[in-house]
């Protein structure tokens, strides 16, 4: 089990232009009327805190190993982050204010040789500190939370996966689980759905991009 621990954290780049958000099928799991996702779910919180999220502004950190690993990914995943957190009524704050909390994501896939590509993990890892000196660049705060969701057996992009562990993500943001729990997602969720259709309205909006390329072939994510 993690614990709530200090790291350090760089400003997480947004790349401009228009990084296609291609998202695949995903097959069913093991109940052919409602095909489902299975997510592994790693939450903790400090003791006494309240879940209360609405009306928090924002600020994302990105990990220095994720940046180093995963440039292209950037804008895709800060998107789907960002339009989750939007759904739990936050928001990010402006670059001349301080934020309520800063946000350190981390996103990567096991590539540990001796792992089946079936049982390689894709995850997504967010952890909030809080913004006591109200500093615009980084937090000296405690961290109050940190939640790691995960999928197996993603096939193609990374990034096919983000809208849904960004959603469920999200969901457990300030919960305990105590140990990793592993939980099954509705393929149809309308949460799940509009995180994706969140994620490609902003990339279809960044000065330069394609109409349309975002969005292309957007129906889920494919695994082994």
């Amino acid at each position: 089990m993690k614990t709530i621990a200090s790291r350090l954290p760089v400003p997480f780049a947004v790349r401009a232009g228009c990084v296609a958000l291609v998202l695949l099928p995903l097959a069913g799991c093991n109940n052919i009327f409602l095909p489902k996702h299975r997510v592994l779910v790693d939450a903790i919180a400090a003791p006494g805190l309240e879940q209360k999220l609405s009306g928090l502004s924002y600020r994302l950190i990105a990990r220095k190993s994720a940046v180093a690993n995963a440039q292209e990914q950037i804008s895709v995943i800060k998107a789907c982050v960002d339009a989750a957190l939007a759904g739990r009524g936050m928001f990010e704050a402006p670059g001349n204010a301080a934020p309520d909390l800063f946000i350190e994501v981390g996103f990567g896939v096991d590539t540990t040789p001796r792992v089946e590509a079936a049982s390689r993990e894709t995850f997504l890892q967010l952890s909030a500190r809080t913004n006591p000196t109200r500093s615009l660049e980084k937090s000296a705060g405690p961290e109050i939370w940190d939640v790691r969701v995960a999928i197996r057996g993603v096939t193609g992009r990374m990034e096919a996966a983000m809208p849904l562990l960004a959603t469920v993500a999200s969901e457990h943001i300030g919960t305990d689980s105590k140990l990793e729990t592993n939980i099954e997602i509705p393929q149809s969720s309308p949460a799940v759905k509009a995180v994706r259709e969140g994620a490609i309205t902003t990339l279809e909006g960044k000065r330069g991009a394609v109409p349309g390329a975002a969005g292309a072939a957007v129906k889920g994510v494919t695994t082994r």
